[in-house]
């Protein structure tokens, strides 16, 4: 399961900044109900905004609040506590900054000469409205992967082609020295995610300054909140944050940064981690490069068992078709699914797609003996008594994709 930019920190030798930014995609089921948002982020005349030459902004006064005080209530409640979490305001040119890349409407972070000095988190979906809190909090959820105070203790489970940490959407929204954040929203026309065409995306571009997920650095210090904030703070805490009066557009005087150094770590030699969860992929200027759905996920038709994919120990990511609705396969189970199901049949009962297909991840648990029956989301399943058999699960809701993979988990589990 992103990073952007500050204009006044200078980059060191001395500190290295991950340079895997994150990314999250969601596609939300089928709704009419888009529109509301839509009609947010255009004008009159039904054009996409273009905030500086029409004088209008890049998000609603509405959604910057929701977005701020959502990461607010998220950092103050960070366990274990932080002592130096600092309140995070609204940043005007950091909002230019996402204004400018969101306008791009590129499935990548952005731009590449800012990636050293921001931080970046990205957002997208199309179908059912929701509000731009919906990613905050998908970011935030990160931490069941996360073990403070080490990034590199990353640890989804990863059926297909994992590698790397998938928790830095999480350590950049609770980095206690990330005080700054500005994002903008635009709505896409035919955007290329992931090789997938998108007729509507609303896209999400959130920037933090200074920026999160250095090397050797826990995001935050443990300890009484507010009992290790910054001197220019002058003992202020709010809601377990070090703070100090002033506006949703404060920007205070650069600081020497303070750092959260893990001891007794040694520091590592500077190494940036790699981005791509292809550890193949060289080095270049532009470190987010579009991988193909084929590398993946495995496609699969409605009528495809369990019991002819996930003959492992573990079952790999696939994409069902549209119009499995019609012709489901045999269902075996409800929440667990017996191996003689329909992988697609199961999802659309489970509720992790619906009729329009998508990607999904499936988990082998175990054995169990005995499967009910019921009538969900239009499938019929069965439910019988017989010996151990395998069971499994479904992850992902929605489309959610990330280039170091984000696993959702929903009530499906």
């Amino acid at each position: 399961s992103g990073i952007l930019h500050l204009e006044d920190i200078l980059i060191t030798a001395s500190l290295l900044l991950y340079l895997t930014h994150s990314v999250l995609a969601m596609v939300i089921t089928n709704s009419t109900r888009l529109e509301s948002i839509l009609d947010k982020y255009r004008d009159k005349d039904d054009v996409w905004w273009r905030a500086r030459s029409r004088g209008k902004r890049a998000i609603s006064e509405g959604d910057m609040h929701l977005i701020l005080d959502l990461h607010n209530k998220l950092r103050g409640q960070v366990h274990p506590p932080a002592s130096n979490m600092e309140y995070m305001v609204w940043d005007y040119e950091l909002e230019r900054s996402a204004e400018h890349w969101a306008h791009t409407c590129r499935w990548e972070h952005g731009p590449s000469h800012m990636l050293t000095q921001i931080g970046q988190n990205l957002g997208a979906h199309w179908g059912r409205d929701r509000p731009p809190t919906y990613h905050v909090q998908a970011w935030y959820d990160e931490v069941r992967y996360y073990s403070y105070p080490y990034s590199q203790e990353c640890n989804p489970h990863c059926p297909f082609r994992c590698s790397g940490p998938v928790c830095t959407h999480y350590t950049q929204l609770v980095w206690a020295t990330s005080n700054r954040i500005g994002c903008a929203i635009n709505v896409c026309y035919n955007m290329n995610v992931w090789g997938m065409i998108w007729a509507k995306a609303v896209y999400l571009v959130c920037n933090y300054s200074p920026p999160g997920n250095w090397w050797g650095h826990a995001p935050y210090k443990y300890g009484t909140p507010c009992s290790a904030c910054p001197a220019s703070y002058a003992g202020g805490c709010r809601d377990n944050l070090c703070y100090k009066d002033g506006g949703v557009d404060r920007r205070p005087p650069p600081e020497i940064e303070e750092t959260n150094y893990i001891e007794p770590e040694p520091e590592p030699v500077p190494q940036p981690r790699a981005q791509s969860p292809d550890p193949s992929q060289t080095d270049s200027p532009d470190r987010n490069q579009v991988v193909s759905t084929e590398q993946m996920c495995q496609q699969v038709d409605c009528k495809t068992k369990l019991r002819d994919q996930c003959k492992g120990t573990t079952c790999n990511r696939y994409e069902c078709p549209p119009g499995c609705l019609d012709r489901p396969g045999k269902v075996v189970g409800t929440r667990y699914y017996d191996m003689q199901s329909s992988v697609c049949g199961a999802a659309l009962h489970s509720g992790v797609i619906d009729n329009d297909g998508g990607w999904l991840d499936v988990t082998r648990l175990g054995r169990k003996q005995q499967f009910t029956n019921s009538y969900k989301n239009g499938i019929q399943s069965i439910g019988y008594e017989i010996t151990l058999s395998i069971i499994f699960t479904f992850f992902m809701k929605a489309k959610i994709i990330d280039n170091v993979w984000l696993f959702m988990q929903f009530s499906v589990i």
